[in-house]
């Protein structure tokens, strides 16, 4: 009898945890979006290198994805880029931005694109 009621406990505790991660898990972040002006930090093993000023084309990036980031009001592509991580964070003025990291064309180091009052896009999204 004992044994039974162990046995209920048991899946009566685990059930609804294994359900809540999973149905966490969906809400992951997979991208932003932002409002913000952004800028792009270069690093390469020889230096980091800040591009004031640039946009990406409607100003969301996604995970495994591959944007231009170009010189802000022009066509002129400054760098490729495959979207690695995603990084926010909350400024001490309470503004909100993020870091897009990636590979960018000519480094095997991970750069960013820094942007200004971002907000996560979740996966089921």
């Amino acid at each position: 009898m004992i044994i039974e009621l162990k046995k209920r406990i048991k899946y009566l505790i685990i059930f609804p945890l294994v359900f809540f991660i999973s149905c966490s898990s969906s809400e992951e972040d997979r991208g932003v979006i932002w409002t913000g002006p952004a800028d792009f930090m270069h690093v390469t093993k020889e230096k980091m290198e800040m591009s004031y000023s640039v946009e990406v084309s409607g100003q969301k990036m996604y995970l495994g994805g591959f944007y231009e980031v170009r010189k802000k009001g022009t066509e002129k592509v400054i760098f490729n880029i495959k979207v690695t991580d995603l990084e926010f964070g909350t400024r001490e003025d309470g503004n909100s931005f993020c870091r897009v990291w990636g590979i960018a064309d000519d480094s095997a180091i991970e750069s960013y694109v820094l942007a200004q009052e971002c907000l996560p896009v979740k996966a089921d999204n």
